[in-house]
């Protein structure tokens, strides 16, 4: 189950933000937390309508974040937010076939390319050697370790 609404941001949602949150947008941008570190987040969207796809990275504070990319009713960017299941490596490696590929022109704008424009964000094109050993088994136990990690913090704080 999701929410429009970035974990953390509402306390009555019983969530939080953390390395491996993810979220989509209809127009099937991804969006990944790679960190968070003193009050910071780090995060990559992907635009998956290029070919090779496009990753644009930055990092902002994470109030600014939860404001940002949080859904109100009167915002025009709406992303699905998820925060307990894996990123979908698959849908980027689908994009690493074999052979020629075809040229084709977008003419609308997607929501990956929006924000890296607004944020005044630069993008590389993704290399698969950067992205093979995210495979879902691999991301599953890293999960597996973060989960327990901010578990045993948790505990700490109590």
């Amino acid at each position: 189950m999701g929410t429009y609404d970035v974990p953390g941001k509402k306390k009555s949602n019983r969530d939080e933000l953390h390395i491996g949150c993810w979220a989509e947008h209809d127009d099937g941008s991804l969006l990944l937390i790679e960190g968070l570190e003193d009050g910071k987040v780090v995060y990559s969207i992907f635009d998956l309508s290029k070919e090779p796809p496009i990753e644009y990275r930055d990092a902002m504070s994470e109030r600014a974040f939860k404001d940002f990319f949080s859904w109100e009713k009167y915002d025009d960017e709406k992303w699905f937010w998820h925060d307990k299941t894996a990123f979908p490596w698959d849908k980027i490696m689908a994009y690493f076939k074999e052979g020629p590929k075809d040229v084709s022109a977008l003419d609308q704008m997607t929501a990956a390319e929006r924000v890296a424009k607004r944020m005044e964000l630069k993008g590389l094109a993704i290399k698969k050697s950067s992205v093979s050993h995210k495979s879902p088994s691999t991301e599953k136990k890293r999960n597996i370790i973060i989960n327990k990690v901010q578990r045993a913090l948790e505990e700490l704080r109590a």
